[in-house]
């Protein structure tokens, strides 16, 4: 059967009707109230453009008529003024004048003064020269070529504070002429007469309401109201030498019985639909009702199929068992769980007593209920084993309650609701198992804290002892008693207290799990103990803090150990004096204080004159002696203050913090007579004598200086005191530098080659880590030369002469080789390394690089990336296309390329896109300084995201704190390289240190 079509009702349709009817008459009313504005608007243009027409032709009349009176002969200011009052009195006009013409003479321009004026407003002044204005001279101009009347445009009128358009009639000398150059002649002056603005406007307004845009347009002005809308309507005329426009804007409609019909329509259809409204809604709340009774009746009847429904699948779909059985015990009825619970059809189960399926040793427990349950009534809980039917018993917790006959009294039946209880009871054996497995792991740790070799102590958060072991109180001298009324700031030394509030403090707020730290404590006997602590905080299950632990062991033989071992390391063993690295160390400290506080102090380089002699004719152990003994007098005429060290073999130098060049050339004196004073025992039985050559370098000479140049200047002047006879000192000065380098450069020169030839060249390396990892990823090789005695010789003392002798291609010659079979050596022992190779500018043209680099590849079979190229910044911006072949050359090759300093060079992002490579190097110059400078950081996250977009790694170098190296990380720097990562050493024990750290 189809449904029944809605039908529309008819109040709807009627209020439909009624609106439309509304919508019509509004249209139709404000379509003809438009109409009629239109209408006025044309008539009130016609009427405007005719009230102007006539205006200007009436004024170029009147004024055409003054104008040939004023040039009848005797015409004057008597005739000017009786006829310029009566046009005054019958026009609107504002002013009439009549203005001289004085034609242009020598020196002299032409003018137009004001003759005669009869105005009736405030205006210019007799004599005022039109001349002045070049819109009226522009028109009296115009005047006198045409010979007719002209007018000007809206314009401020000369000497006057209201504006007005000006017409202009010619005066000619007998008659009008006929041609512009007779007019010229005969002009004899004009006739003037002013509209003001505010007159044309009220006659205009006499017209047209001033409600209605309206605008008067000559040329650019305009008078009236700027904008007139979109639907003005436009007339123009010519007069007067002008082009005229009237504009006449549409009045606005005020839509007034529009309105009422559209206000009146929509308020009885309002009424109509409301009226409606009120009548469906009441038919709609009755409906309603009736449906509302007969949905409860519906209601209530499902919700009783729906209890009887689920008691049904409660029973039978219910997890837990559900038993009835009479007073005897009997089960009379059984649950489908049964079947789950105990592998029983439910028919199989009535008939039956449950105690038939329990557990011997639970029977008795399971009668007992029943029966408390038939004598007292309530519920009753029981927890048994029941077997099950594949033989397995399982555990349940039944609760058994009675029903009573309301009428008898009596027991009617009992009802048992049984639960598989399994798991809970596996889990209850689980827990107290758990138990015993902490009360057993307690008592090992007890026993284990009791009897550690090494001091273990439990202490609250505020760092008091709670209780500790007996190593701890062997280690203090304290009994347990004592030290568990003490807390970790009163054992510990006094300038390390502050240690273990740090070490809580970072416990407690999370920032470490563990602490470790080296300290002191002070013994029962104030020995001070160094100590090593490892803490942990011990938190309770919810995560809040109970107690901390320490772990305390003595280290005090370690740290004395490492001491002497550090003596060791930084003083000579011979002497006893502070050796080269050492001496070095304070040379740099003394470089800060000068560049902060300014130049002061000295730095001494001396040598034992013919000291290899000494050596190969009476031996080394007199070598050795004589050593002390020079050593010894040495500090017997330093200051405390000054910092004695050996450098190596025969050499020692001299820290003169304090004093200029008066005062080091005085200590190097006083040190030249003491050692004269000492000589050795020939074999022959004579006594040499001993002298020695000092070399002095100042502080203030030179900006920027690093230790190794300091060392290398005085290296250089002690040279020049040996070139000038031994037994005497000499100054490095930058103006005398030329002569004594030249001959000191020749020896180094030599020196040089003795080495390559000799191979006293050695490896040194630096690592390079990865920020993301902290893993040593690649090395550095730096250059040492070493010296006859096999000491070390820093780079500053001999690359710039080797440079300046051709010497350093034979020099990156042997780097590469000995760096690429090293690498090879490495490979063969199973470690792949990655070394970075630093060569000079004249290298990158050199074509036996290149093929001593592609033959050790091949021979070492070392993977060709593994090598890196470096090559400064400057050094490749010297001579692009060089450093552009090299580069092209090494990645044929398979190798890379990188740009070490960058940013030390002029310009040094615009050369990027020029200069092929890898790897860039950041200059030290921006990382050293880049936690406090947001000018660094800058330039340094720039270079990352340059090199990063050109999918290039960076590389920091001078890389000096931690802070540093956080930041690092944070601007994006893939490595980092400096100090504080590692300093340079040996390659075979800096590749053995950083593979064990590794």
């Amino acid at each position: 059967m189809s449904p029944r079509p809605k039908r529309v009702p008819l109040g709807l349709l009627a209020v439909v009707l009624l609106a439309a009817a509304t919508l019509v008459g509004t249209w139709a009313a404000a379509r003809q109230e438009r109409d009629q504005a239109v209408e006025w608007q044309a008539e009130a243009s016609a009427r405007a453009n005719t009230l102007l027409g006539q205006t200007m032709r009436a004024a170029v009349a009147r004024l055409t008529d003054l104008s040939l009176l004023m040039a009848t002969p005797g015409a004057g200011r008597e005739q000017f003024d009786a006829v310029a009052t009566r046009l005054l009195d019958e026009s609107a006009f504002g002013a009439i004048w009549f203005v001289g013409h004085r034609p242009a003479r020598a020196g002299q321009a032409e003018s137009y003064p004001i003759a005669y004026i009869a105005s009736r407003a405030p205006g210019p002044p007799a004599g005022l020269d039109l001349a002045d204005s070049p819109p009226h001279q522009l028109a009296l101009r115009a005047a006198t070529d045409t010979g007719t009347a002209q007018s000007t445009r809206m314009e401020r009128v000369p000497g006057a504070r209201w504006s007005g358009i000006t017409v202009v009639a010619p005066v000619y000398r007998g008659g009008t002429p006929s041609t512009v150059a007779q007019r010229r002649a005969r002009i004899a002056g004009f006739t003037v007469a002013t509209y003001s603005a505010v007159t044309i406007r009220s006659a205009l307004n006499s017209l047209v309401p001033a409600e209605v845009p309206l605008a008067v347009v000559v040329g650019d002005s305009v008078l009236g109201d700027a904008e007139t809308g979109p639907n003005a309507l436009a007339t123009t005329f010519s007069g007067g030498g002008q082009d005229w426009r009237l504009e006449v804007g549409r009045p606005k409609t005020d839509l007034g019985i529009s309105w009422t019909i559209l206000i009146s329509g929509t308020i009885v259809t309002i009424a109509l639909g409301l009226l409606i409204w009120i009548a469906s809604r009441r038919e709609r709340y009755a409906l309603q009702l009736v449906a509302e009774r007969m949905a409860e009746r519906d209601r209530a009847e499902a919700d009783l199929r729906a209890a009887e429904q689920r008691h049904r699948v409660l029973a039978d779909n219910a997890t837990d068992m559900i038993l009835v059985f009479d007073p005897d015990g009997v089960v009379t009825y059984v649950s489908p769980a049964s079947r789950e619970l105990m592998g029983y059809e439910p028919s199989e189960l009535v008939g039956h007593q449950p105690r038939e399926f329990v557990h011997l040793e639970d029977r008795d427990d399971v009668i007992g209920a029943r029966e408390r349950v038939i004598e007292q009534g309530g519920t009753i809980t029981v927890t048994s084993r029941i077997r099950h039917r594949d033989g397995h018993f399982v555990w349940i917790e039944a609760r058994v309650r009675r029903v009573v006959d309301p009428v008898t009294g009596q027991m009617r039946e009992g009802q048992a609701i049984v639960r598989d209880v399994s798991e809970r009871v596996a889990a209850e054996e689980a827990l107290r198992e758990s138990v015993e497995r902490i009360a057993q792991a307690e008592q090992r740790f007890r026993t284990a804290f009791e009897a550690a070799p090494i001091g273990m102590a439990l202490s609250d958060l505020e760092g008091c002892f709670i209780q500790v072991n007996d190593a701890l109180c062997a280690i203090t001298g304290y009994t347990r008693e004592e030290l568990e009324e003490m807390s970790f700031s009163e054992l510990s030394h006094p300038a390390d207290a502050s240690k273990d509030a740090e070490m809580m403090e970072r416990l407690l707020s999370g920032e470490q799990s563990a602490f470790w730290m080296e300290k002191r404590y002070v013994d029962v006997v104030g020995q001070v103990v160094w100590v090593a602590v490892h803490a942990t905080l011990v938190r309770a299950a919810d995560g809040s803090p109970l107690h901390f632990l320490g772990q305390i062991q003595d280290v005090s033989e370690r740290v004395r150990y490492e001491a002497q071992l550090q003596h060791m390391a930084d003083h000579d063993p011979l002497t006893g004096l502070l050796n080269r690295r050492s001496f070095e160390r304070e040379l740099n400290q003394h470089i800060h204080r000068v560049q902060r506080y300014g130049p002061e102090g000295a730095a001494l380089v001396l040598d034992i004159d013919r000291f290899k002699h000494i050596n190969d004719t009476l031996g080394h152990n007199v070598g050795d002696e004589l050593i002390v003994k020079v050593a010894q007098t040495l500090r017997t005429r330093l200051r405390d203050s000054d910092v004695l060290a050996r450098l190596g073999g025969d050499e020692f130098a001299v820290l003169m913090p304090r004093g200029g060049q008066e005062e080091a050339e005085a200590v190097a004196e006083s040190i030249l007579a003491s050692v004269r004073a000492q000589s050795v025992l020939t074999t022959a039985g004579r006594r040499r004598p001993i002298t020695t050559s000092i070399g002095i370098a100042l502080f203030g000479e030179s900006d920027g200086l690093s230790a190794e140049d300091v060392l290398v200047n005085a290296d250089l002047a002690m040279y020049d005191a040996k070139e000038a006879g031994r037994d005497r000192a000499a100054t490095f000065s930058t103006q005398e530098r030329s002569a004594s380098r030249m001959k000191a450069r020749i020896t180094w020169a030599e020196r040089i080659r003795e080495a390559l030839e000799e191979d006293r060249f050695t490896l040194y390396a630096q690592p390079i880590v990865e920020l993301s990892s902290g893993i040593v990823r690649q090395h550095e090789l730096l250059l040492r030369m070493l010296d006859e005695q096999g000491d070390v010789i820093p780079p500053a003392a001999f690359l710039a002469i080797a440079e300046r002798f051709d010497l350093m291609q034979e020099i990156d010659r042997w780097v590469v080789a000995r760096a690429i079979r090293q690498m090879g050596e490495q490979r063969r022992a199973g470690r792949e390394l990655v070394f970075e190779v630093n060569i000079s500018g004249s290298s990158t043209g050199d074509p036996d690089l290149l093929r001593i680099i592609e033959r050790e590849l091949r021979e070492n079979e070392v993977d060709p990336a593994n090598l890196v190229l470096e090559v400064t910044e400057t050094t490749a911006v010297a001579n692009i296309p060089r450093a552009q072949e090299f580069a092209s050359r090494l990645a044929e090759l398979g190798c890379r390329f990188a740009l070490d300093d960058f940013g030390a060079g002029f310009g040094s992002f615009y050369y990027l896109k020029h200069l092929p490579f890898d790897i860039l190097k950041i200059d030290g110059e921006f990382v050293r300084s880049c936690t406090t400078s947001q000018t660094d950081q800058l330039l340094i996250r720039a270079a990352v995201e340059i090199a990063r977009g050109m999918g290039k790694e960076t590389i920091a170098e001078y890389v000096g704190d931690d802070e540093t190296v956080e930041l690092l990380r944070r601007l994006g720097v893939d490595y980092a390289q400096g100090f504080h990562i590692g300093r340079p050493a040996p390659l075979e024990q800096r590749l053995l240190h950083d593979c064990v750290g590794s």
